[in-house]
């Protein structure tokens, strides 16, 4: 493993030390948001394959996504907590090593955070908050990057850490998670060794022995970027550092932005067949619970070649989820007929329930080419278009299609033009058009917010009729391709300056940051340069080698932390309990 180490880190030297020229600017899918836990850990791992570029990028994503109080959560937004303030500590830690004086500010910052967060008992929150924690600020202050300027400082730190661990050695870890990272703050390297562990707790266990120092062996494929990052961190294995940098999204990890399903619905979209491959593996994740759920997810699974789990019965379906189930068994090559004759059967008049309903099942029996007098229900689509044009709510003075749901229209729009009914076409497209936002955007409803699925059924809709030379049609697909893609444009280089305006250049010469420039940088005789665009709320931050980036120095705290168990514990241990009592007095008076 050491070997290959070792050709890794000089293959990549060489690499970061040829100035990359930037090409044409690239619109690619936007759909992820970066999270703390994956980006964090991406970042140790790569640290220590020597991808120091990597590690600049994710280290500037969690600068960004930071509170004002130099603390984390699990996400921008959310509320920061102590396991993932640490994860970014441990994290930056790395960058620091790269670009001296980039970090060391905001590590500071975290630190105190932490310590003024700390409960009196040493605690944080709960046991991994608290051993993750541990680990942070004793790393923080073995590792030299405390501000010895700041007076008193190292010693509340210091106490800091003598509280945590006396905490968690007086408490019984929970789960594996609990224990693993537990024994991992406590340097507890023989418990680790004899913990019997499955699936993603291997690579949690991998990366803690690893941290302490230890030679470990590590096989099989997990499923998140954590485990992926631990398994790297572990062993250093190619095959675990392509899958990572695989899972990067503008030099950030995290998670999907938005609904697994609302992507699907815009991939039936021509331009937009490449959100497939970035949501289907996201659906698996999704298991239905009832018959409804799994004719709604029917279709879904089909598009991303999955076998769909079918209902067990049709009797507690409505109409158009009957219609529905013959549709996908009919392009699974599963018999049907039970379905239409259902169906066939319980139509009143050509009427299925309602409006959306009737005009469901007449697409789906159009589609299945079923025997069938549709004169009765294109009739009745008819005359309730016209009634919900033309009626008043008596609660709100507004028309009624103002209630009606956009997809309603949507379906509409693909039978009245296979059924050649002009006139309710033009009448259904003038009511798309009116309720049809000026970026492009549909709401559900007449005036309620806009939404992806509402702006894709109606966009599929007119591709389905042909009509994809609308400006409704062209309008809605503005919306989408604006709020699901970014141009995310590079730097040009001439000679020893970049240029790319509406970015921030961060400049790194001989392992240390040495400032930022706006808009354009000289480059020329520095380890590198980080470019983070645009400036404010960033799409993309990427890091590019002149002369290669490098670590200052070794990380350090790692596997090199003395440990005092048998007295100092119990010492600890006596103290945490002077500390819990003293706290119980207080809140008795």
């Amino acid at each position: 493993m050491r070997k290959l180490l070792a050709i890794t880190l000089l293959t990549l030297m060489l690499l970061s030390a040829v100035p990359i020229r930037a090409g044409e600017a690239q619109i690619r899918p936007y759909v992820y948001e970066p999270t703390v836990p994956d980006t964090a850990f991406a970042v140790l791992a790569l640290y220590r394959t020597g991808d120091y570029g990597k590690v600049l990028e994710g280290c500037e994503w969690l600068m960004a996504i930071r509170t004002p109080f130099d603390s984390w959560g699990f996400a921008s937004g959310e509320e920061h907590e102590a396991k993932y303030t640490a994860m970014a500590m441990l994290a930056l830690m790395r960058g620091e090593n790269i670009a001296r004086g980039r970090y060391g500010k905001t590590l500071n910052s975290a630190a105190y955070w932490l310590i003024y967060k700390q409960n009196p008992d040493g605690s944080w929150n709960d046991y991994t908050d608290t051993a993750l924690a541990l680990i942070a600020l004793r790393e923080f202050v073995d590792g030299g990057y405390i501000n010895e300027t700041l007076v008193g400082f190292r010693k509340q730190v210091e106490e800091a850490i003598n509280r945590a661990q006396g905490w968690l050695m007086g408490t019984e870890p929970g789960t594996d998670t609990e224990r693993i990272f537990g024994y991992m703050a406590l340097g507890e390297r023989e418990k680790l060794r004899e913990m019997e562990v499955e699936g993603e707790m291997k690579a949690y266990r991998a990366f803690a022995l690893a941290y302490l120092g230890e030679e470990v062996e590590l096989s099989g494929d997990f499923d998140s970027t954590v485990a992926v990052a631990m398994a790297l961190y572990a062993t250093g294995d190619e095959k675990y550092r392509e899958e990572l940098l695989k899972r990067e999204h503008f030099g950030f990890w995290g998670v999907l932005h938005y609904r697994v399903l609302d992507l699907l619905s815009v991939s039936k979209i021509k331009g937009f067949e490449e959100l497939r491959p970035i949501a289907c593996p996201y659906l698996s994740k999704i298991n239905p619970t009832d018959d409804w759920e799994r004719v709604i997810l029917a279709d879904y699974r089909l598009l991303c070649n999955e076998t769909p789990e079918l209902p067990s019965g049709i009797s507690g379906l409505l109409p158009w989820q009957v219609a529905e189930l013959a549709r996908v068994k009919a392009l699974m090559g599963l018999d049907y007929d039970d379905e239409v004759d259902y169906l066939l059967s319980t139509g009143k008049g050509g009427v299925w329930r309602d409006f959306y309903n009737t005009e469901y099942v007449v697409e789906v029996f159009r589609f299945l080419n079923v025997s069938y007098n549709y004169s009765p229900s294109l009739d009745y689509l008819s005359r309730n278009l016209t009634w919900m044009r033309e009626t008043t709510d008596p609660k709100t003075g507004n028309p009624v299609y103002y209630n009606v749901p956009t997809y309603y229209f949507a379906y509409g729009v693909i039978v009245f033009s296979e059924f050649g009914m002009d006139r309710e076409l033009n009448e259904t497209l003038s009511l798309l058009a009116e309720r049809q936002y000026p970026n492009g955007a549909f709401p559900y409803t007449q005036g309620s917010i806009a939404g992806i699925t509402s702006t894709a059924r109606v966009a599929w809709a007119l591709q389905e009729a042909g009509l994809e030379d609308s400006e409704i049609y062209e309008r809605a697909v503005s919306f989408l391709r604006n709020l699901l893609y970014a141009e995310i444009p590079g730097p040009e280089v001439e000679g020893e300056t970049a240029k790319l305006a509406n970015a921030t250049f961060l400049l790194v010469r001989d392992g240390f940051y040495i400032g930022n420039a706006t808009g354009k940088a000289v480059v020329g005789g520095l380890d590198g340069y980080v470019v983070i665009y645009p400036s404010k709320n960033p799409l993309a931050i990427t890091a590019y080698g002149v002369n290669g980036f490098r670590a200052t120095e070794p990380e350090t705290g790692e596997g090199k932390t003395a440990y005092l168990y048998i007295g100092a514990g119990v010492l600890l241990i006596s103290l945490a309990g002077i500390v819990v009592l003293r706290g119980r007095r207080k809140g008795k008076k």
